[in-house]
């Protein structure tokens, strides 16, 4: 029983760290337009990139230690896995790298 309700609080503690992250990072890049001037985007990464990173972190942390063993291997992968997914969410998020389906119909 104890198994049962502690793996259900890694699984929604893990979750709800992830849809928080997610949402960090993606409103971060959602202010990195054509129009903001680099100074400005540069801030605000800097502003937002160590909260998002500890969520995911936290989230990663959880996820990895129900799956691996030893320490030092859940702290690199969840310090890795977290470098790697809020760089993708942020470059996913950024207006000017989406693609543009007009231009590809004649």
């Amino acid at each position: 029983m104890f198994d049962m309700v502690s793996g259900m609080f890694c699984f929604v503690t893990a979750t709800v760290s992830f849809l928080y992250g997610t949402r960090i990072f993606w409103i971060c890049g959602k202010k990195c337009n054509f129009e903001v001037a680099p100074a400005e985007k540069k801030q605000s990464l800097k502003a937002t990139m160590p909260g998002g990173f500890a969520v995911y972190s936290f989230g990663f942390l959880v996820v990895f230690s129900e799956v691996l063993n030893g320490t030092l291997a859940i702290v690199i992968t969840s310090l890795i896995s977290a470098l790697l997914l809020s760089h993708f969410v942020i470059s996913m998020a950024m207006p000017e790298l989406k693609r543009n389906r007009s231009s590809y119909i004649d």
